[in-house]
């Protein structure tokens, strides 16, 4: 059975939000509120009704005043368990179902639809598979864009969670994006990361003691060891990649000034692309329209801005590092000395 908002949440939501004023109302005060202020019609035996209910299955301290007889909470802390009431826990599971629908057909998604199942809403079961809103078929209005999901082997995840989980050693055979061949590796297992479509594990390269990334679907022939090792203290990758360029890193950070005009600009401005960010307005070359800035940044993924700068072509041009402008430099001698095919108009 589908989960649905009932009617019920929508009243005990309320009656919580009028109990938790303060303002001690009495029975026929909250009803008429509950239909003035909440679009909620009740009656006496009803709101009776709930008022038990609220105080056996939700532990809810309601208690009446001695001379005015209107509600109040014993505990002023008190609220009612929003899990269970209110529309928007419904729409938050709604968008983690969203979420995990990125990693379905693995067994992560698995392990996150158990997890599901075991909540419950009135008395509905929440599984990833049949999360609805307000009945209504148009509900999936938030969606998450991006590459295809890859897909990893089942027994590929059972390895390494075992061995994350136990800091043990593993190792197995890979083909880099620089290697022509599979190479064997003997790897530290550190972190899982999930960046643009693509799972990947960053570790130690045991015999090169060196970091490395290595995306789980080239994985091939995975093994692991009886060898524990020792987590670096209070490692975290999160605070290797100080930038918006997703997983790859390098170990030197640099300074980066970058010209940018036109549309990459106006895409450039409202982002955060690395540490101690700095925009101002290219006073010297604004453009053609007028808005030019200048994007200054730090932040050790080298590899990544390559990219990201080429990408824009004739609307970003950088001015530092060296490395970076070196770089741009031989990209287009390279495009310069392509001789195009005759193409058709």
């Amino acid at each position: 059975m589908a989960v649905d908002f009932t009617e019920k949440a929508k009243r005990f939501q309320a009656i919580d939000e009028i109990i938790a004023s303060g303002r001690k109302l009495k029975w026929n005060q909250i009803i008429s509120e509950l239909k003035d202020e909440y679009d909620i019609k009740t009656s006496r035996t009803s709101f009776f009704r709930d008022i038990e209910e609220l105080q056996e299955k939700y532990a809810a301290p309601i208690d009446t005043d001695f001379e005015t007889n209107g509600y109040f909470y014993t505990d002023p802390q008190y609220r009612l368990p929003r899990l269970y009431t209110d529309e928007n826990a419904t729409k938050a599971a709604k968008l983690i179902k969203t979420l995990m629908d990125m990693v379905k057909g693995n067994p992560l998604y698995k392990e996150a639809q158990e997890v599901f199942e075991s909540l419950s809403i009135e008395n509905h079961d929440i599984t990833l598979e049949n999360i609805k809103i307000n009945k209504k078929s148009d509900n999936d209005r938030i969606i998450f864009v991006g590459a295809p999901n890859t897909k990893v082997p089942a027994e590929t995840w059972r390895i390494i969670d075992k061995a994350l989980q136990e800091n043990l050693v593993i190792t197995f055979d890979y083909i880099s994006n620089a290697d022509k061949e599979s190479k064997f590796r003997q790897v530290q297992p550190w972190q899982l990361i999930f960046d643009d479509g693509n799972w990947n594990l960053h570790g130690l390269d045991v015999v090169k003691n060196a970091r490395r990334r290595y995306s789980l679907e080239k994985i091939k022939n995975l093994k692991i060891t009886n060898d524990v090792f020792t987590l670096p203290k209070d490692y975290d990758f999160r605070n290797m990649t100080r930038g918006s360029f997703g997983c790859m890193w390098d170990d030197a950070y640099l300074y980066y000034k970058i010209p940018i005009r036109g549309y990459a600009a106006r895409y450039a401005q409202p982002k955060l692309w690395g540490d101690n960010q700095t925009i101002t307005p290219d006073k010297k070359n604004p453009g053609p329209d007028g808005d030019g800035i200048i994007l200054s940044f730090r932040t050790n993924q080298l590899i990544c801005v390559q990219r990201w700068v080429w990408k824009w072509a004739d609307e970003a041009w950088p001015i530092e590092p060296k490395e970076l402008v070196e770089d741009w430099l031989e990209k287009r001698e390279r495009v310069n000395k392509i001789t195009m095919p005759e193409m058709v108009c």
